[in-house]
């Protein structure tokens, strides 16, 4: 009666492990979806200049732009 359970306890154990190593590898084996929704929209959210914005301060060369039209006259 005891190498029965022993047997049954071996066998159930196999059959669990034989299961556990199926499920691993078709989980492996299956491919992933080329393009999902989020790919998809973090793809389109994306800064389409990356860092090519052209320079647009016009005042670069002046400190102020007032001073060519109004003198201060407590200078």
């Amino acid at each position: 009666m005891d190498n029965k359970k022993l047997i049954t306890v071996v066998v159930i154990m196999m059959l669990i492990m034989a299961g556990g190593i199926g499920f691993w590898y078709w989980s492996k084996s299956k491919q992933a979806p080329s393009s999902s929704l989020g790919s998809q929209i973090f793809e389109k959210t994306q800064n389409p200049l990356e860092g090519q914005v052209p320079d647009t301060n016009p005042f670069k060369d002046q400190k102020n732009p007032l001073d060519a039209i109004y003198q201060n006259p407590f200078e």
